[in-house]
């Protein structure tokens, strides 16, 4: 079964959004893994402003085809720490992450 993995980040300076939303469509193009694609979908979108958002402004999902997948993505992926070198030191702590089977 496919896992979907939705992440919120509370991005300190607004400025920054633009640089991280160029970062996943960056992560979009190049993710590889055996010399392939191996993330079945991505989309990262800048949160609606509203109180409810607890801070967070933006909400970035992609899919996978195995809990596996997710693993290489959080450890080994090279398009995918490309992205975190990019956004260190630009995000209001951890970001918040749930995995979903879809």
């Amino acid at each position: 079964m496919p896992i979907q993995r939705i992440t919120c980040f509370k991005i300190k300076n607004e400025i920054d959004i633009q640089g991280i939303l160029d970062q996943y469509e960056h992560l979009s193009k190049t993710n590889q893994k055996d010399g392939k694609p191996y993330i079945l979908e991505t989309s990262a979108h800048k949160a609606i402003d509203d109180p409810r958002n607890s801070g967070y402004n933006l909400v970035a999902m992609t899919k996978y085809a195995s809990m596996e997948d997710v693993k290489y993505y959080d450890e080994e992926c090279e398009a995918h720490k490309q992205l975190k070198a990019f956004a260190k030191g630009k995000l209001e702590g951890p970001p918040l992450a749930f995995h979903l089977e879809v």
